[in-house]
């Protein structure tokens, strides 16, 4: 039946053929049902497209179904008209690596999806389902700052987002698919029993400071939803006017997470400035001591009684950006970023971390890749393995990590 589920994810053979690393015509014998499936890419093909093996391998579709019907659920809603070819094939790289860094998790002994369940759990379990979907964000937001190890000093947590979610069993990716409306998503990588949430933020015409409210977005999602919804999809031109329930409590919990009213006070201390008069320049300095963007900023300043709604709206018109680029890199392009910040880190880092496997590719969390090449070092993968786990072929994996490499003891 793998020809009927290729046609209903809607991905092309080509692109799934580049994905499993084998020739577009081999992958063909095997969709027209003129070879057999090889065991050894079973796995792998499960584990991406979302569907048992049982499914995979039977010999017969159910008979006058819908196309769509045999979509497995992960790729049901992807089949949406709102998203290109490009945000379809970016799922399947991210499944794909959620693939290998549960290999990569197995070869070093370690299960942070066990992680990952514990803290979700907590979390679910301190929030009352029947209170309004704001309340239940806040609640939920309390819980996860604690859960997650994101009490800081009542500062700014847009640091701490990446490296936290990822010591607690998500998968955090951010990577560009240019003319995409998608802004953010979550759905769950990996087999089975080793399930683990993936939140991708799209990072193309988006700041950091916005991306740090998709991510914590997503996360609540990925506690609340991912359970009923396989998948969670969040588009840049959806309605500013939020009245979802599972939307309300997300943006919700991503404020609270942000900028709890503790946050707010501290600042207002810190730096003595008055909200019933505050500059752009002031305002500026909140947006990047804080690590969230005006916008967001406001709305709890105004949600926690610090200013009216005729001044939120007089602040949300003051022009930040140029005094923010000054007190910020964050609010720097990735050209100037790289040209200005990049020599204070290995060149990898800012540069080398895209795929190079397959007609699309995806920038990789620099956190899994020094993972990998670690795991290298140590004798526990060969250099096949390592080019493997990063998606990319042994001659790029030498040329750009070549220098990381330890040599082998004689």
């Amino acid at each position: 039946m793998l020809k009927e589920v290729i046609e209903a994810t809607r991905l092309s053979p080509e692109f799934c053929a580049s994905l499993l690393r084998v020739p577009a015509d081999q992958f063909r014998l095997w969709i027209d049902g003129k070879q057999p499936i090889p065991q050894f890419v079973i796995p792998e093909m499960t584990v991406v497209l979302g569907v048992s093996e049982k499914n995979l391998l039977a010999k017969n579709p159910p008979a006058h179904v819908d196309g769509g019907f045999l979509a497995p659920a992960i790729w049901f809603k992807l089949r949406s008209d709102e998203l290109s070819d490009a945000d379809r094939e970016l799922v399947g790289l991210v499944r794909k690596l959620g693939f290998f860094m549960a290999q990569l998790e197995a070869i070093r002994g370690v299960r942070s999806s066990r992680i990952w369940r514990a803290v979700a759990q907590s979390v679910l379990e301190s929030v009352d389902r029947l209170a309004p979907p704001a309340m239940q964000g806040r609640d939920a937001a309390i819980s996860f700052r604690a859960a997650a190890n994101f009490e800081h000093g009542n500062t700014g947590i847009g640091e701490l987002i990446r490296p936290r979610l990822r010591q607690v069993g998500a998968v955090v990716i951010e990577s560009p698919i240019p003319k995409s409306s998608l802004e953010g998503c979550c759905f769950s990588i990996g087999r089975e029993s080793d399930l683990r949430p993936c939140v991708f933020a799209n990072t193309f015409k988006s700041s950091w400071f916005r991306r740090n409210e998709t991510l914590l977005h997503e996360v609540c999602h990925s506690i609340f939803d991912l359970e009923n919804d396989p998948v969670s999809l969040d588009f840049r031109e959806q309605s500013k006017i939020v009245t979802d329930l599972s939307e309300v409590r997300a943006r919700s919990f991503a404020q609270e997470c942000l900028v709890p009213r503790a946050v707010l006070v501290h600042y207002t201390n810190q730096l003595g400035m008055q909200w019933q008069d505050l500059t752009p320049h002031e305002t500026a300095k909140l947006v990047a001591a804080i690590h969230v963007e005006q916008a967001t900023l406001l709305r709890a300043a105004y949600e926690g009684g610090f200013i009216s709604e005729d001044q939120r709206q007089k602040y949300l018109a003051y022009d930040c950006a140029s005094a923010l680029r000054e007190m910020s890199y964050h609010a720097w392009t990735t050209r100037e970023f790289l040209r200005e910040r990049a020599g204070e880190s290995p060149k990898w880092i800012a540069q080398n971390r895209g795929t190079t496997v397959g007609t699309r590719s995806l920038r990789l969390p620099a956190g899994y890749v020094k993972q990998v090449i670690d795991t290298l070092n140590i004798g526990e993968i060969s250099i096949g393995k390592a080019a493997e786990l990063l998606m990319m072929d042994r001659y790029t994996f030498a040329e750009r990590f070549g220098e990381l490499i330890e040599p082998v003891a004689a």
